[in-house]
């Protein structure tokens, strides 16, 4: 058994590092909450680009027409131009099937831009994982 004044050092050890943590966690809660939304000078979080700092980057690198649209044909060229690798990654994510039927709303054959992402928030490229992954693939230097 450890004398009392031992247990007490360690105990106090502990509360210090857990009022710590807990400073840190509410300094850093307090700092988000302070962003203005949208803020266009916030930096992207590279473990969790936001969703639509990933459409921006769609469609700047991805919609070769430009019409605002990503279609099939577009996204199976974005696909083949990548290493055999990152295809293999890119099939976590989906196949152009599963990535269209996840993220193309009305079922047109293409992701519109403005229309489509705006109603499929809870489908296509839901997740932290995933935006990573798309962003990784095909514009890893994308600031927009």
């Amino acid at each position: 058994k450890q004398p009392a004044s031992t247990t007490t050092q360690a105990n106090m050890k502990f509360f210090k590092f857990f009022v710590g943590l807990l400073v840190i966690f509410m300094v850093n809660a307090k700092k988000e909450a302070a962003a203005p939304e949208g803020d266009c000078e916030a930096k992207e979080d590279p473990k969790c680009p936001s969703r639509p700092h990933i459409i921006r980057c769609a469609a700047a690198h991805l919609d070769k027409n430009g019409n605002q649209m990503l279609d099939r044909e577009e996204l199976e060229n974005a696909i083949e131009t990548l290493p055999w690798l990152a295809r293999g990654v890119l099939k976590i994510i989906g196949s152009v099937d599963s990535i269209m039927k996840k993220c193309d709303h009305d079922q047109d054959g293409a992701i519109s831009i403005d229309h489509d992402m705006e109603k499929t928030k809870e489908t296509c490229l839901a997740s932290c994982f995933k935006r990573r992954a798309f962003k990784g693939a095909f514009f890893p230097d994308c600031n927009l």
